[in-house]
């Protein structure tokens, strides 16, 4: 009886502390705007953390990593550049003008615009309809994550908008050649 209940004991210590690891696989797609030739670029950017057994892999965008276990978040430093444009290593190799990021229900969208007040770079990055500005030529894009994938996403090296500066042209709140643009250029 004592042995059985050692045991029962002992597995029960074990199945208790086995780190429980959940998958997630988040699709997303990012297009990139280069500053010569109006070039536009679209990529599928996945998030994903999976395992079997003892083998763990963190994929963002096209890199693949070996982990040991669920990340607890990842980060993203954004650079921006002497002549204004920025660069940020897990997008592309060369500079780029502006992005937009999907990651299931999170949308970073990072554009050019004139503002009443002039910012640095005349940059807006905008996180789930929240904007922000660069504050120093880096920046931090920061993503914590749980089970279920993605737990918040916070920023650093930029000032939040307090959402009084203001696009000098409405139009230029929208993407650069969009249809949406197009249509609002027309009507003012």
């Amino acid at each position: 009886m004592l042995k059985t209940l050692s045991r029962s004991i002992l597995l029960s210590i074990l199945f208790v502390s086995l780190p429980s690891f959940a998958d997630f696989n988040i699709d997303g797609k990012l297009t990139l705007t280069y500053p010569y030739n109006d070039e536009v670029k679209e990529i599928p950017f996945p998030i994903s953390y999976n395992h079997k057994d003892d083998d763990h892999s963190f994929t963002i965008g096209s890199h693949t990593f070996s982990v040991t276990g669920q990340p607890e978040g990842y980060s993203f430093a954004l650079l921006l550049k002497d002549n204004n444009y920025v660069w940020l290593q897990e997008f592309s190799k060369k500079e780029f003008e502006s992005f937009s990021l999907t990651l299931g229900e999170h949308k970073l969208k990072l554009v050019k615009r004139v503002l009443n007040k002039p910012v640095k770079g005349d940059y807006t990055l905008t996180i789930d309809d929240v904007d922000y500005f660069f504050n120093n030529t880096l920046a931090q894009i920061n993503f914590s994550f749980d089970d279920d994938g993605i737990a918040g996403i916070s920023v650093y090296g930029m000032i939040t908008s307090l959402g009084i500066n203001k696009a000098k042209n409405p139009c230029d709140e929208f993407d650069k050649d969009s249809e949406e643009q197009k249509e609002c250029e027309l009507n003012h």
